[in-house]
């Protein structure tokens, strides 16, 4: 079981920390603290580790479920290349992991508190290399790839500046940083395995503690309520038009 874990887990870290489909969603309070909650859809990949070879070993483990909760108080201090700083933030959080190989389903999410909108990007950052670092630790000597050959975790959000102030939420593309976006070796990998067939899908969903007033942006949709705002783009739109994932929200 363990052994097919870090198979599936090896692909995903090489292409995406979020593989495949990777769900955003952060609730805000009125006074601008909030959870953020990152949810790493997996199940596909159960698909490819059989393609890759894996049949035998899934099979072996099909009748075992995983669902549990595990808080990051004490698991975080086995987590390395983590800054003291990270360290800390990284204890607050929960990981949450479920899955059933009969049903092909693989989720991995990891949540974090936060005490002001400022701190949405540092967390966001976090949840990659928590993930990143967990995984080539386990690894080891046993990768399909050496980890020194890895690619550095990135995402399309470290290609963004998102600001908050007086109830207004917008998130811009940094320019300057995006022109060397071509060059960011991790997401070339994700752009590689888009085109093999295998979608890479990011999905942003932020619960306001009041209706919006205005939620613009290319790919923006508002419930009906207005008080939750869903944004989602794949690996192409980001590459195509980086203004598919901005958006300025007022409430």
């Amino acid at each position: 079981m363990r052994k097919f874990i870090l198979s599936v887990l090896t692909v995903c870290t090489l292409f995406l920390t979020g593989c495949l489909e990777t769900t955003q969603e952060i609730t805000l309070n009125e006074d601008g603290s909030g959870t953020i909650s990152n949810t790493s859809d997996l199940s596909a990949m159960i698909g490819l580790a059989k393609q890759m070879g894996g049949g035998a070993e899934i099979e072996k483990a099909a009748e075992q479920v995983v669902d549990s909760t595990v808080s990051m108080n004490e698991a975080a201090d086995s987590i390395p290349n983590l800054t003291s700083e990270e360290r800390l933030m990284a204890k607050k959080g929960t990981m949450k992991i479920k899955m059933n190989l009969k049903e092909e389903k693989f989720l991995v999410n990891l949540a974090f508190p936060f005490s002001k909108p400022s701190q949405i990007a540092d967390y966001n950052k976090l949840s990659g290399k928590m993930m990143a670092e967990t995984m080539k630790s386990q690894m080891g000597g046993g990768a399909a790839m050496p980890t020194d050959q890895m690619p550095e975790p990135s995402s399309f959000d470290d290609y963004y500046t998102v600001e908050f102030s007086n109830g207004e939420l917008t998130k811009k593309v940094n320019k300057e940083k995006y022109a060397g976006a071509e060059s960011d070796e991790y997401l070339k990998s994700v752009k590689q395995v888009s085109s093999m067939g295998l979608t890479m899908k990011a999905s942003y969903i932020i619960n306001l503690p009041r209706p919006a007033q205005k939620a613009e942006g290319k790919n923006v949709k508002l419930s009906d309520d207005k008080k939750k705002v869903t944004i989602s783009a794949d690996i192409d739109d980001f590459f195509a038009d980086p203004s598919s994932l901005e958006f300025k929200i007022k409430y």
